[in-house]
């Protein structure tokens, strides 16, 4: 009886469960099937000999991998200091905005649906080292020095953060401003009849009402900037120029696994992707940890 309830239950819902078996396979086949390989290619030399651990002895030694680690790590909080509140403040000022709001939307989602390679052409061209480049003389006209921007060791990582802001803040824009609008209008304007200022209606009105959505920017974004290498592949080739000053952990993947100049071992760079992926859950965790701790207090 049992048995043939089941069946029948099986036979009604079916159809959801071939639903569900499209994306768990595809999640199988391109993200659980390559993990796994890429773990057991690190544990061997680029002759496919296993040798255990020694690929991620090798790392633990290259003064490269720790260089890209810097510069990921350094890129990456740069990037989200000014993502974040950058994307809040003209969600803001967007959401303040009484007609035309579709306008500003539109605007903010431009830069998105370019491509990164392109985008890398357009600010190679404004931040030329060339003192008749575009910013350079806009310097000039203003009484200031030329810069060498992304021809410099000391401005390289600074200029690649602001041209993927420029690009990707406008996701972040219109995801806090569905937040934004979500927040009814009532609160606020209980809040000015009771006399709070703007402060007061950010802190107490606009910040805990997006809280779950400004969680959900701040862990995608963390993620994303963990990412880096069309941007800085597009600016710097493979070998991370001006100095490494570019080089990424991703870049540093694709020199050890795909570099057509360099020595190459496949086995390296495999290691290097599981570091990366348990520095990315890792990370994720914490994130999730804290936010959950603070959604509970």
């Amino acid at each position: 009886m049992r048995r043939g309830s089941l069946l029948k239950k099986l036979r009604k819902e079916w159809g959801w469960y071939m639903f569900i078996s499209i994306p768990v396979l595809g999640t199988l086949v391109f993200n659980i099937y390559p993990v796994i390989i890429s773990f057991i290619t690190s544990l061997k030399n680029g002759r496919g000999v296993y040798i255990g651990l020694a690929n991620y002895e090798v790392l633990l030694t290259d003064p490269l991998f720790m260089t890209s680690i810097k510069n990921t790590v350094y890129m990456g909080i740069l990037q989200l200091c000014i993502n974040l509140p950058l994307a809040f403040f003209l969600a803001n000022m967007v959401n303040s905005v009484r007609t035309g709001k579709n306008v500003f939307k539109v605007m903010f989602l431009l830069p998105m649906i370019m491509s990164m390679v392109t985008v890398a052409l357009i600010f190679k061209f404004i931040f030329s080292a060339d003192p008749n480049g575009l910013m350079n003389s806009l310097f000039r006209a203003l009484g200031l020095q030329p810069l060498t921007w992304l021809s410099s060791v000391h401005l390289s990582r600074e200029t690649v953060v602001i041209m993927n802001v420029w690009k990707n803040v406008g996701y972040n824009v219109i995801l806090f401003l569905a937040g934004l609008q979500s927040i009814p209008v009532e609160l606020y304007e209980a809040a000015s009849i009771d006399g709070a200022n703007e402060f007061d209606k950010t802190r107490y009105i606009t910040l805990p009402g997006i809280r779950n959505i400004f969680i959900f920017v701040y862990i995608t974004t963390s993620i994303h900037v963990l990412k880096k290498f069309t941007d800085v592949y597009a600016i710097s080739g493979q070998d991370g120029d001006p100095g490494n000053t570019l080089l990424t952990i991703i870049l540093y993947i694709y020199r050890k696994s795909f570099s057509t100049t360099s020595h190459t071992d496949i086995g390296v760079g495999s290691a290097t992707a599981i570091i990366l992926l348990l520095v990315i859950m890792i990370i994720t965790l914490i994130n999730l940890k804290i936010t959950n701790r603070t959604n509970d207090t």
